[in-house]
């Protein structure tokens, strides 16, 4: 199995979903981060599974929190380039771009 690689943006958009939950109810925290996890692993397992969206990105939806997590499939290893809420404006995701 490829390994997973958070891109920087993606992690910032990790971390910044962290703290809005963290601002509101702590125990959301460890509950997103544990469904970013689930989602990683079937990511990883099943990377060609999932909608393509833009050329060769694909789309994994995390329903239990509104979630979508942006990936390019590789063949050296996933990269996850943007983990977005689906009210968040996509044009923002789209510009976002991964070097071979």
């Amino acid at each position: 199995m490829k390994k997973i690689i958070v891109l920087p943006f993606a992690e910032l958009d990790i971390i910044n979903s962290i703290e809005y939950y963290r601002l509101n109810d702590e125990k959301i925290v460890e509950k997103f981060i544990n469904i970013l996890d689930v989602s990683f692993s079937i990511i990883r397992e099943n990377p060609t599974s999932f909608q393509k969206v833009k050329f060769e990105i694909r789309k994994f939806v995390v329903n239990n929190f509104q979630y979508c997590i942006y990936y390019v499939e590789k063949s050296e290893a996933i990269f996850i380039i943007a983990v977005f809420h689906v009210k968040r404006n996509p044009t923002i995701w789209k510009k976002r771009t991964i070097k071979k």
